[in-house]
């Protein structure tokens, strides 16, 4: 008798277990980055020589939250929604820790950019694929038009 292996119950229990830990691994990292941005924002900063140009704090603080929210997003099996929440509730008590922290001020600008960088991540989670989708496909068709001539 010829069995499917998809029928067997262990394959399929394997299958699961290993779907369990591939997650397990996003959940791991975007804990690791947590830690490592909540170290950070317990450190000095500043005095050091003038940033490169006004606002640039605010432009790291949308970066860091760009990747806090990819990372959550894989975590949450691509769902939008929890990853933006959990970066929005992480981004606030990043902000309520700085209040403690002497040498650091929290501010509202810094919860604004770190919200700007969620929204902007989801944005290129989101639309990304199908601009790049459109813009290969018009510089496919102008290739293939160029070479008609």
């Amino acid at each position: 008798m010829n069995v499917s292996p998809r029928q067997n119950p262990a394959y399929r229990l394997s299958r699961c277990a290993f779907r369990r830990l591939w997650r397990a691994r996003w959940v791991l990292l975007l804990c690791i980055y947590a830690a490592l941005v909540s170290g950070l924002s317990h450190m000095r900063f500043g005095g050091y020589g003038a940033p490169l140009f006004p606002g640039a704090d605010k432009l790291f603080h949308v970066a860091e939250f760009a990747l806090f929210t990819v990372l959550a997003w894989r975590a949450f099996e691509r769902r939008m929604l929890p990853a933006l929440l959990t970066a929005l509730a992480f981004a606030a008590v990043d902000e309520l820790h700085q209040s403690f922290v002497p040498t650091r001020v929290a501010s509202p600008f810094d919860g604004a950019a770190d919200a700007l960088g969620a929204m902007l991540a989801l944005a290129v989670l989101r639309w990304g694929p199908r601009l790049w989708a459109l813009l290969r496909r018009r510089i496919l068709e102008e290739t293939h038009s160029d070479r008609r001539i």
